[in-house]
């Protein structure tokens, strides 16, 4: 998949299964603080409009991600990011290597962003299959 962002085209691949389920088992504190944007989420993925859905979702995102310990955010972002290249003149050239961004010019925003849409693209089989609504507490006997 292709994106752009301020004018700047990426590549996004999908990370392997073995990455999915690493960043979905950090994620999933962040998709339940979220269950009642699930519904939002779910139209979008299954809209395939994962612009709206990172427009709608991210700073929500942000602020539960932000509560994350410092390792549980690098296992997220760090394979994210690592199947993520920019066009650069004719060539593909990694943003990532090594715990590294390698371009001075992506900004926290624009890094959050890529990651968002590599978690919509890899991860967006198992959004579809998220609930919508908390599940009720059963009343007390």
């Amino acid at each position: 998949m292709e994106c752009e962002i301020k004018g700047i085209t990426y590549r996004i691949a999908t990370l392997d299964v073995f990455q999915q389920l690493k960043v979905s088992r950090k994620l999933l504190p962040v998709f339940a603080g979220l269950v009642s944007e699930f519904g939002t989420l779910k139209a979008q993925v299954s809209a395939g409009n994962n612009q709206g859905m990172v427009d709608s979702v991210l700073p929500k995102i942000a602020d539960t991600v932000a509560a994350l310990p410092d390792d549980d955010v690098n296992a997220v972002i760090y394979p994210c990011l690592g199947v993520v290249s920019r066009q650069n003149g004719r060539n593909w050239s990694p943003v990532f290597s090594q715990g590294v961004l390698m371009f001075d010019d992506i900004s926290m925003l624009d890094m959050l962003q890529l990651v968002a849409r590599v978690v919509a693209d890899s991860l967006g089989n198992f959004l579809n299959e998220l609930p919508v609504s908390e599940t009720p507490t059963p009343p007390a006997a």
